[in-house]
């Protein structure tokens, strides 16, 4: 029992000795956690985003705040009344006949292969499956060039971003998929901003094979 109390001991003193001998690195990484916590809290991190994503973040302040705790629960209804056509007139979502597919993306978020991907997962699917594409920002002559490869995909806004703060769509892409009565079936989660075209495809599968809800 001795034995084991000086060992623990030693190593009790082993560990003082080094604080004592690094307390550089101790006070750089207490300095690191805490601007990372203060960072994080004051939002820094995610205005950081919005710049990177092309958005203004004093025009859009409020939805700084959105985080995961916000999104929605799979099996409730979500509204998506706010959302209109490019004339501002009010557009009727979910479709009534089939599940809908809701994706939110942006001009910085891969938006050429996010659309292939929505396209690809739309055509596969084409019994079960609309897609709505909710472009978040302010599209410009280029964006609109690249839309008409993809027209077969119902394009709709959100200028006032309700919808996009009642689903929490900060991150994008995002897809969410909607039944007929509004319930919401799948969201994919924030860390698939960072998928690629063929992470995307994965997923997808695995959802596909799961639209008989």
């Amino acid at each position: 029992m001795k034995g084991k109390t000086g060992r623990e001991e030693g190593k009790i003193r082993r560990t003082i000795a080094w604080c004592q001998s690094h307390w550089q690195v101790l006070l750089f990484w207490l300095a690191c956690a805490f601007a990372g916590w203060y960072l994080g809290a004051k939002g820094y991190g995610i205005r950081l985003y919005f710049s990177l994503a092309g958005i203004d973040p004093q025009e859009w302040t409020p939805h700084l705040r959105l985080t995961a705790q916000k999104d929605p629960k799979v099996g409730s209804t979500v509204s998506l009344d706010g959302l209109t056509d490019w004339q501002g007139k009010p557009v009727k979502l979910p479709f009534p006949d089939k599940t809908t597919a809701l994706w939110f993306v942006c001009s910085g978020c891969g938006l050429e292969e996010t659309l292939q991907v929505a396209q690809a997962f739309q055509n596969r699917h084409a019994d079960k499956v609309k897609t709505a594409i909710v472009y978040v920002g302010k599209p410009n002559a280029e964006f609109f060039r690249l839309w008409r490869n993809f027209s077969n995909m119902l394009l709709v806004r959100d200028a006032q971003l309700v919808v996009f703060e009642r689903l929490n769509a900060l991150y994008m892409p995002r897809l969410y998929l909607i039944s007929p009565d509004g319930t919401l079936r799948y969201l994919s989660p924030l860390t698939s901003r960072l998928w690629r075209a063929e992470r995307w495809q994965r997923e997808l599968e695995k959802v596909g094979a799961r639209l008989r809800w």
